[in-house]
């Protein structure tokens, strides 16, 4: 029998859901929104089955009829699923759901409409869609589907009801990472930053976040001792890793994080340490200075992502903040 794992990522929303169900108060629109692997999809699927089963029983879909076989293999006629094309959903994309819109179900009397990346309609696309989200008429149930609810028109919004995902456990984002092939040692890192498995994945090709923490290491070192090779080290070892503004963006968190983990060490304060498996080298580092330099050098860190965000370039920024680091040291 198929496992669904919508209970396993969303228990205390499904539980919602199956109590909403039972009192036939199901919405006709739904905003899901959550980072990728937090179980947006899975939840939708398990609502759709929860629609078209005849035999749900103690709140759960049979999972062997022939509806359920049909929605889980992605062949049932009456659900359509838009997504991106490339980075947008365009008009011509909604124009085919809004003919599907006026036809009614073709074995049944309800339709499912699921939208993934909702975020990525065009602004055209998305006002188009409006009337029909307001009014989609007897039967027919819309899912969007979103990791930024920000990005979403307020219009869009205020005709759904906005479901946010429930942050996932330690434990549940450790297993999703490892399936991703991302390494126990980077786990805690990654963790630190994102709750987003896709994006985790992204940042482990051709070994980018390797080569970036192991980078980043070694500057906090040089830094910490008053090195000055530590500000050559922006040309000769971050520059060529990076391609554009996300990956600049994700450097100088990492930075950030571990200037965070140091102020920690130094402190001595309660709290995580996301750079766990260097532990032993940011204390040997941190012996050198005082909480106070720790802490200037911390909020020197933090700056630096407002300053590339301002379209300041990363090498000047990551630099400047080097340099600044090292008067704060008083290694300069």
């Amino acid at each position: 029998m198929p496992e669904l794992k919508a209970e396993k990522l969303q228990p205390t929303i499904l539980h919602r859901f199956q109590q909403v169900i039972a009192h036939h108060e199901l919405a006709h629109a739904y905003l899901l929104v959550g980072p990728d692997g937090a179980g947006k999809q899975e939840l939708t699927q398990w609502l759709t089955l929860m629609l078209f089963c005849p035999h749900v029983k103690d709140g759960q879909p049979d999972l062997t009829c022939a509806e359920c076989q049909r929605v889980l293999s992605g062949n049932h006629p009456d659900v359509v699923v838009a997504k991106a094309d490339g980075r947008q959903i365009k008009v011509d994309q909604v124009r085919h759901l809004k003919a599907e819109f006026t036809k009614s179900g073709m074995e049944g009397q309800q339709k499912v409409f699921i939208i993934e990346d909702a975020d990525k309609l065009t602004t055209g696309a998305a006002n188009s869609l409006l009337k029909f989200i307001e009014e989609p008429g007897p039967g027919i149930y819309i899912f969007m589907l979103s990791n930024n609810k920000n990005a979403v028109l307020p219009t869009i919004q205020s005709r759904t009801q906005v479901v946010e995902m429930q942050p996932l456990s330690v434990d549940s984002l450790k297993e999703q990472l490892t399936t991703a092939g991302v390494p126990t040692g980077l786990q805690s890192i990654v963790m630190g930053l994102t709750d987003s498995v896709t994006e985790a994945q992204a940042w482990m090709q051709d070994d980018w976040l390797k080569q970036v923490v192991k980078n980043i290491v070694r500057w906090f070192k040089l830094v910490a001792s008053g090195n000055f090779e530590s500000f050559i080290e922006i040309q000769s070892a971050f520059v060529p890793l990076m391609s554009g503004h996300d990956e600049e963006a994700t450097c100088l968190d990492l930075m950030s994080l571990i200037w965070r983990d140091a102020l920690v060490i130094a402190a001595q304060a309660q709290g995580c340490l996301y750079y766990q498996h260097f532990q032993a080298t940011i204390q040997a580092a941190v012996n050198q200075l005082t909480v106070d330099q720790v802490l200037h050098a911390s909020k020197i860190a933090l700056t630096s992502r407002k300053l590339l965000d301002q379209n300041i370039s990363f090498q000047n920024v990551a630099e400047q903040s080097t340099l600044r680091m090292l008067k704060s040291t008083a290694h300069l």
